[in-house]
């Protein structure tokens, strides 16, 4: 039974529990053929950038295990705030550095966390939410899942330091983890990052590329909090579906700068939460708990939205204007039929229903001037 990241433990204080992290940097990166700690990663080093991630959870105690181009390695580990520990016996294998780490982290701690150097492009904000789930169940190995498969970093609770420290070189690290079935308690997020390795040229390319967009959930990640959220409500569904194809092919018409996954996000996600009272606020409080700032902005706008016509069309307009098009039956364009009977339906709020249409209407002129042809052409091409 796997516990799920939940909104309701935002509030929850982990500032009382002293918990590490230990970067295994010491291999020889043969498949990659280049030192993966030192490459370019984020505008940083990928070493820089792992520890980085914890540092923006307030982990102080962070080792890092080197071992293969040690001395190199070393100053990019100190300026980052972070203990470079040499392992002498790298060559023998992983084991020996996940020893040599966790024997020098401090001995106070409750937990700490294990990282490949070569899997940097986790979000912050799965950090946190392990460490929330930590706080309730300190005794047992915190392991993100991802799509029904586990990830990195697990976050393994001080009581086990001995048992692996007692593991002989043919053993692993998977025979303390999982030698009881009630021993890891398995937490789903959103972050596919967890799955994500540098470990070759195809790996590296794919970690760069998720990095530049990991304030944005992509596609596989949007269905992943859709899965959580609306299991079986299929009429949602069949809506968020429609809204990401009109409003991406929106984008595609229109040539001013738009950050075309931003829009698939906001789309994809609007009405996340539309069985709940104040459906855009509860949604965008939620992705904002995710990590998802600027896609929570978009969803808090999705029903009533703040126009700047100084400037060029916004992601937050595209994905408004394709939720005002899109009714229960799909795609449809006559939503001056709609708003006029909503208005006679419900005349207690004539004055948001007005102000919407007022808007849909502004948008959608603003977006066929911007394109230079009609939504219809815009769809239908």
């Amino acid at each position: 039974m796997k516990s799920d990241s939940n909104m309701n433990d935002s509030n929850m204080n982990v500032s009382n529990m002293n918990v590490s992290a230990v970067i295994l940097a010491a291999g020889f990166s043969s498949r990659m053929k280049k030192f993966k700690p030192l490459l370019s990663f984020g505008g940083k080093t990928m070493v820089e950038k792992a520890i980085e991630l914890f540092k923006e959870n307030r982990i102080s105690d962070i080792v890092v295990v080197t071992g293969h181009n040690a001395k190199p390695l070393e100053p990019f580990v100190e300026k980052a705030g972070a203990i470079p520990v040499f392992n002498h016996d790298f060559k023998s294998g992983m084991l020996s550095s996940i020893q040599k780490g966790i024997k020098n982290i401090g001995s106070e701690n409750h937990g700490f966390f294990l990282l490949p150097v070569d899997i940097p492009a986790i979000r912050p904000s799965t950090i946190n939410l392990m460490l929330r789930q930590f706080q309730k169940t300190r005794d047992n190995v915190i392991m993100p899942y991802f799509d029904d498969k586990p990830g990195h970093p697990p976050l393994i609770p001080f009581g086990l330091k001995t048992d692996i420290l007692d593991l002989k070189n043919d053993s692993t690290l998977r025979d303390v983890l999982w030698s009881r079935d009630n021993r890891i308690t398995p937490l789903k997020v959103h972050d596919r990052g967890i799955l994500m390795d540098a470990d070759d040229e195809k790996g590296y390319e794919q970690v760069c590329q998720k990095i530049l967009s990991l304030h944005i959930p992509d596609k596989k990640e949007c269905f992943s909090i859709i899965n959580k959220a609306l299991p079986d409500k299929d009429g949602i569904r069949a809506h968020l579906t429609d809204v990401s194809f009109v409003a991406l092919k929106i984008v595609t018409a229109i040539s001013c700068e738009l950050n075309a996954d931003l829009v698939l996000a906001g789309a994809l996600l609007h009405d996340i939460l539309r069985i709940e009272p104040n459906h855009a606020q509860a949604g965008a409080k939620l992705l904002l708990h995710l990590g998802f700032s600027e896609v929570s902005k978009i969803v808090a706008q999705h029903m009533d939205i703040t126009l700047d016509l100084t400037s060029p069309v916004r992601e937050k307009e595209l994905v408004y204007f394709a939720d005002k098009i899109c009714s229960e039956q799909g795609i449809d364009l006559d939503y001056h039929k709609r708003f006029k009977d909503h208005l006679t339906k419900s005349p207690w709020a004539g004055i948001n229903i007005s102000r919407r249409y007022e808007h849909t209407k502004l948008i959608q002129a603003r977006i066929e001037a911007a394109a230079g042809k009609s939504i219809k052409e815009i769809l239908s091409g």
